[in-house]
């Protein structure tokens, strides 16, 4: 590698993890691994007022007020009822009768989680690697936020325009239970056995948000850069372990989506391998505009040989704006891989 021109440090931690180291790197060594209101009526008063005096102007037409009327003798009356034939005296008891079936029924209480109307349907395949394909078919959910979550994996999905969904997961048991989470709260749920889980040993890394988390792996002493060099802009494929001669990663979620929760998994043959030697894991960030001087928090889990799952929860303290375009490095998460060969 070429010379580092700027090495900084920056404070960090990680649940049950041992060793761990925080390095800031930048320059060569940086472009190499990451290529009116009216008065109340209560308040007025009526008094006898005498009229006011009529004053005459020149010029001007007086109108003179009609005769009132002098009434008097008012007689009243109203028209003649003549009451039904068939009344009945006012004295007469009424009867009343009732139905003895009444059609009023007692309401029902509506149910605390409604029949969902449109049909979900998910299904789960095991496919080679111990991965898993989840098939999802919503059509009444077109491009809607799902979360899906499988043994402290969670990441976000977005629905197709037609409610569909495709994806394969990394199986973390043998026995593995997936759920796909609606906003609504309406949750699809399958399984699938994996008895292959147990060739394989996995670490993943996961966070939420706009903060870009990268997990990196160098195997059996490969540097940045080098073909041994395993991350999300050299993935590599199923096919690697396939023949044994390393591991492969694979990224979850939708970034489009708002505050989306992402996963990076790393999967290594554990008893396929055809190379001996340690395999060494780092989560790294780019110290960026939206995340200097904040504190980035992510998951970190580790399966080994498909029986034992470990998981951390990892801060990373970003370094001020000033270190905008470094990296700032977590090595030896939740420990190293070690692969003996077969």
């Amino acid at each position: 590698m070429s010379q580092k021109k700027e090495i900084m440090t920056a404070a960090g931690t990680l649940a049950c993890a041992v060793g761990i180291g925080f390095v800031m790197q930048s320059g060569e060594a940086a472009k190499l691994r990451y290529g009116s209101a009216s008065p109340p009526a209560e308040n007025l008063q009526v008094r006898n007022v005498p009229p006011p005096d009529i004053i005459e102007v020149p010029g001007a037409m007086v109108f003179e007020a009609e005769p009132v009327l002098d009434i008097n003798g008012i007689v009243l009356t109203s028209a003649g009822v003549e009451a039904p034939l068939n009344a009945r005296a006012l004295n007469e008891p009424v009867l009343i009768y009732a139905s003895a079936a009444s059609p009023l029924y007692e309401p029902v209480a509506p149910e605390s989680h409604p029949k969902h109307i449109c049909p979900v349907k998910l299904s789960a395949t095991t496919s080679a690697a111990a991965m898993v394909r989840l098939s999802l078919t919503a059509p009444c959910m077109q491009n809607e936020r799902v979360t899906v979550r499988h043994e402290g994996l969670e990441f976000t999905e977005t629905t197709s325009a037609f409610g569909g969904l495709d994806m394969t997961v990394p199986a973390l048991a043998e026995d593995a239970a997936f759920g796909i989470t609606f906003v609504n709260g309406y949750t699809a749920h399958a399984k699938a056995r994996v008895p292959n889980v147990k060739l394989y040993d996995r670490v993943a890394v996961q966070w939420e948000g706009n903060n870009v988390v990268q997990l990196h792996v160098r195997e059996f002493g490969a540097h940045y850069g080098e073909d041994g060099h395993v991350w999300a802009g050299a993935a590599r494929d199923i096919s690697s372990v396939a023949d044994g001669s390393g591991g492969f990663l694979t990224r979850h979620g939708d970034r489009a989506a708002h505050n989306a929760r992402m996963t990076e998994v790393y999967t290594a043959p554990a008893e396929t391998a055809q190379t001996e030697g340690a395999i060494e894991i780092s989560i790294e960030t780019e110290v960026t505009p939206a995340n200097c001087g904040r504190e980035i928090e992510a998951t970190a889990l580790k399966l080994m040989g498909g029986s034992t799952l470990l998981t951390g929860t990892v801060s990373l303290y970003v370094p001020g704006c000033s270190t905008v375009g470094n990296f700032l490095v977590l090595n030896n998460p939740l420990e190293d891989l070690t692969v003996a060969a077969n």
